[in-house]
């Protein structure tokens, strides 16, 4: 809870010079030295107190706003599976938070070496933990800004939970049998990442995301939907990532999310739970 006090108001906003100005013309007119101007200086004062309390309560109110925006109104269990190149596969428990409307989804694991932190809002990501010496033998894409926005738009997306009807929309494609409408969201703006919604289901099955730096080229699937009363929608249980750069005929899985549990939360203390 925040709780804002004038003069701590009045010390960040204006100085300490108009801080001890104001003070002092207090004083003033406690001891009777400029009555001749009380009234208007009273009426003046009471206008900037009333301005500087204005000012706090809209600070408190957008610290407020801009707190929720971390905050997941999804969470959920996921066990995950990062395929090596020797064809074994590193398991691992994470904990996801999602919240559609924000942009944010954040992924939490505890390994051998410790907790593994991987946060996502919109274009800014963050990630603690990745430089442990036991999880040298993982692939790079075991947390990478990358993934967690091919996550993010596989989930929200594919369950409903992003408004796609204002997303710029291409020319129906054909893939694997399959038509298909490409959809571009309004970010990511640094790699091209484009969902495709089927023609036969009205739903988004697919995201494709190409980073020409990185030489990346991946396909994600979502599947395996399930009906959530929570959240009342049929979100996918299971999305799996794959390396496409030598086509998607000879696509290789690299990573499998088997989601167990989904449930609604309000507060960040649920999700780290």
């Amino acid at each position: 809870m925040l709780i804002c006090n004038p003069d701590s108001a009045l010390h960040h906003s204006a100085g300490p010079g108009f801080f001890v100005f104001f003070k002092t013309l207090l004083l003033m007119l406690k001891m009777g030295r400029i009555m001749k101007y009380s009234v208007s200086l009273l009426i003046a004062l009471s206008v900037a107190a009333v301005l500087f309390l204005t000012g706090c309560s809209q600070s408190q109110q957008a610290i407020q706003e801009e707190s929720v925006d971390g905050v997941a109104t999804i969470t959920a269990d996921c066990i995950v599976h990062y395929y090596k190149s020797n064809a074994s596969a590193y398991i691992t428990r994470q904990q996801h938070g999602y919240n559609p409307s924000a942009g944010f989804f954040q992924a939490v694991s505890t390994e051998p070496g410790g907790t593994v932190q991987c946060s996502l809002l919109k274009e800014n990501y963050e990630s603690t933990g990745l430089g442990q010496p036991r999880l040298s033998d993982l692939p790079n894409s075991f947390g990478t800004k990358n993934l967690a926005m091919a996550v993010f738009y596989s989930f929200c997306a594919g369950g409903g939970l992003l408004d796609t009807g204002s997303m710029a929309a291409a020319e129906n494609i054909k893939i694997e049998g399959r038509w298909y409408t490409p959809l571009t969201p309004q970010w990511p703006s640094d790699v091209k990442l484009t969902l495709l919604r089927s023609l036969e289901t009205k739903r988004i099955e697919k995201v494709l995301l190409e980073d020409e730096q990185e030489g990346l080229s991946w396909w994600i699937d979502n599947y395996n939907l399930r009906y959530s009363k929570e959240i009342s929608r049929r979100l996918p249980r299971m999305i799996d990532v794959f390396d496409i750069r030598n086509g998607i005929a000879s696509k290789e899985l690299m990573i499998r999310f088997d989601y167990k549990d989904i449930k609604s939360a309000q507060t960040q203390e649920s999700f780290d739970e």
